[in-house]
């Protein structure tokens, strides 16, 4: 009788192990946007997760592991579906894609307070954690890339000054990041659509050169000038 071969060992540690992360970093995410930084304790998310804290050791060397795990898959994913909506505009103008990108980046699942809770404990640990300072560069570069990607699509349209594509960026993320804070922080001051109506026109006075710090060699010039 001839002998079957021996099957080959199911590849069921990898997917568990990878499974088992993904639900701790769920459930860390559970706990910070129910309990704020009282929700980072291993015993509150080992709880959440129906798992033991020695099971959390054993996939992460430690809270501030699991903790900055925890960051950059929500800031990924945040960042994910917002560029997924930005590009379900297709072959629209670059100021649709942006305008898109504005709405996505404003809607009522990102203004969630909980949401809001979430990232102060993130930010509070960027200043104390090397971990977390490298999550928050890593995904502010993404973010940052993603930006340069639609302005310079902006910039390629006919009759737009050119501009400088990196300073621009920092400049309209740093106008989209207070208008989320000040919603976050005060609902009432106003609407969602405001905050993206604001962006929408400052593309469009970045389209027209209405920024002259961030005109090619505009600062350059500025300094020719101060100079003489």
């Amino acid at each position: 009788m001839k002998r079957s071969e021996p099957k080959p060992e199911p590849k069921f540690r990898r997917i568990a192990a990878a499974q088992r992360r993904a639900s701790l970093i769920a459930a860390t995410l559970q706990c910070l946007r129910q309990h704020g930084h009282e929700g980072a304790s291993v015993r509150r998310i080992s709880a959440a997760a129906g798992v033991s804290m020695g099971l959390i050791n054993h996939h992460f060397p430690g809270s501030a592991s699991l903790i900055a795990a925890a960051y950059d898959s929500l800031a990924d994913l945040l960042l994910t579906s917002m560029r997924r909506q930005a590009d379900e505009a297709g072959a629209q103008a670059a100021r649709g894609r942006l305008r898109r990108f504005f709405e996505a980046s404003f809607a009522p699942e990102v203004l969630d307070p909980g949401l809001f809770r979430i990232w102060l404990v993130f930010w509070s640990m960027v200043p104390h954690s090397q971990e977390m300072r490298a999550v928050h560069e890593r995904t502010y570069g993404r973010y940052r890339q993603t930006l340069e990607s639609l302005l310079d699509q902006l910039r390629r349209e006919p009759g737009v000054p050119p501009f400088r594509i990196a300073a621009a960026a920092i400049g309209l993320s740093a106008l989209m990041d207070g208008l989320w804070v000040e919603l976050s922080l005060n609902p009432s001051a106003f609407r969602a659509t405001d905050a993206i109506a604001l962006c929408n026109d400052w593309v469009a006075a970045l389209a027209v050169g209405a920024f002259p710090g961030l005109a090619t060699g505009g600062g350059a010039r500025r300094r020719s000038r101060a100079s003489g």
